[in-house]
């Protein structure tokens, strides 16, 4: 019945494009809305789908997006993509939010070593390791035609450390999905946070040598400035805007869902024109709340209320988006650089793990 439902939603969406002008669906906000609304709608019912089949609904959402989007049935637009990537900020900042408060210091402090040892030796591993294939990569990559070799070897560590990079997004969720709780899910939520802050440092410097290099105008001095204010000023901002949400959170009774979307909103657009790490100042706020007031779970309810039509527009977007034409072009060395991720994360997490003495 549900594939059904699925299949009757897919011919109404059709439907509507071949009645829409010339300029598509996507030329209106109308058009955008009812893009949304499809992806969102066939999204929720294909996780389920998934879900009955042992995997991931997370996986359903995004093979729905591929399907459904322009790289392959072309049901919701290029344009419609474009104007709903207002979700990614919103989604972003929802999730770290949501990340910081199920971050408690005091369940975190016993396992702090085993989190340190991953996100450095584990990382710095799959990053070195990535490094190594890219640059022995060079000649399938059209990009980097015609470099030296040292500035494919720039390019090829800034790509690998970008590439080690793990997604908040997709560990909240599958911590959801699954109910886990625990010191495993504790240390991996631990691991995506110090990850982060790991990564964007390690990211802007690489990506300033990169464009020294390349005969770019980037300085020393631009580039600490710019990590000084990414970094220490997401952080010091998101813990005051966790110092202005809890008043209100002890004021309002409900609708506490929809404030927390309306911040998660505020955060995303503000922060992406001032050039804030958006991860980085919600995951502040979220770590504030929990840790130095008394709202942590309240929040954490209200985030989960507002957060799920959000991710689920979210992740099948970001199927959507996938370019298959490029992919077609590139899948060797994206298969090479998928198989040596997964092999430095999990071989950087077992000698990790085993340095660190966790159990």
């Amino acid at each position: 019945m549900t594939l059904l439902y699925i299949l009757f939603l897919g011919v109404l969406m059709s439907a509507a494009a071949s009645f829409a002008p010339h300029a598509g669906l996507g030329a209106s906000p109308g058009g955008t809305i009812l893009g949304g609304g499809y992806l969102l709608l066939t999204a929720l019912l294909a996780g389920s789908v998934f879900q009955r089949l042992g995997l991931p609904k997370l996986t359903g959402y995004v093979v729905t997006g591929l399907v459904v989007g322009p790289p392959i049935m072309n049901l919701v637009s290029p344009r419609m993509l474009e104007d709903l990537r207002i979700f990614n900020g919103v989604a972003t900042a929802l999730i770290a939010l949501e990340a910081g408060l199920e971050l408690g210091f005091a369940d975190v402090k016993p396992l702090l070593k085993t989190i340190q040892w991953i996100s450095l030796l584990g990382a710095g591993l799959t990053a070195a390791l990535l490094t190594a294939a890219l640059f022995l990569l060079q000649p399938m990559l059209p990009f980097a035609s015609g470099l030296a070799p040292g500035q494919m070897l720039a390019l090829a560590a800034m790509l690998g450390i970008a590439l080690t990079a793990q997604s908040p997004a997709v560990a909240v969720a599958i911590r959801k999905e699954v109910e886990a709780d625990g010191p495993l899910s504790q240390i991996i939520l631990g691991c995506v946070v110090v990850g982060e802050l790991v990564i964007v440092i390690g990211f802007t410097l690489s990506a300033a040598i990169v464009q020294a290099l390349l005969g770019s105008h980037a300085t020393v001095a631009g580039t600490f400035k710019t990590i000084l204010w990414e970094v220490p000023g997401s952080l010091i901002i998101g813990v005051a805007i966790g110092a202005v949400i809890a008043p209100f959170l002890k004021i309002m009774k409900q609708e506490g869902a929809m404030f927390i979307t309306a911040v998660g909103f505020l955060v995303a657009e503000v922060g992406r024109r001032v050039h804030l790490d958006v991860l980085l100042v919600a995951l502040a706020a979220g770590l504030y709340i929990r840790n130095r007031t008394p709202y942590g779970h309240r929040l954490h309810e209200d985030v989960s209320a507002a957060s799920l039509p959000i991710f689920v527009t979210f992740f099948s977007a970001a199927g959507a988006g996938v370019n298959l034409d490029t992919l077609q072009v590139l899948m060797i060395p994206v298969l090479v650089v998928f198989g040596v991720r997964a092999l430095g994360l999990y071989g950087g997490g077992w000698l990790s793990a085993k340095a660190a003495g966790a159990t």
